[in-house]
């Protein structure tokens, strides 16, 4: 009894944990528009973006987001952090296409901020 007890609960964890990842994912998004000088190379300008549900739901939270970047279908260096707020919903990237070629971006790793004043949760 006490192992299916144990299984249960961690089950109902890694559910927790994956449940929770997967609202973050789904609260940032990597957003194209027009901007001129991307344009002016064939491409458009690439951002991040909380998602308007993303907004109502975490208005007093912070996601950080690392993102990677890849130029001519090679993973770069450029491992970058983002904060996103209800305040800073949007973070401007690059130009999908710049004049020695094509690059994209990909997110890495999204996690919840603590609130303003909260103690964090993890050590250093």
């Amino acid at each position: 009894m006490r192992l299916s007890s144990l299984i249960l609960s961690a089950c109902l964890l890694c559910w927790s944990v994956a449940a929770r990842a997967a609202s973050e994912a789904d609260a940032v998004a990597l957003v194209e528009s027009d901007d001129s000088l991307c344009l002016a190379h064939g491409g458009k300008l690439i951002s991040l973006q909380l998602n308007t549900e993303a907004l109502s739901e975490h208005s007093n939270v912070a996601l950080e987001v690392w993102v990677d970047r890849w130029f001519m279908q090679v993973q770069t260096a450029d491992h970058t952090r983002h904060v996103l707020s209800a305040q800073v919903p949007v973070a401007e990237l690059g130009c999908s296409q710049s004049i020695a070629g094509p690059q994209h971006w990909t997110l890495s790793v999204i996690k919840r901020l603590p609130a303003a004043g909260a103690p964090s949760k993890e050590t250093p």
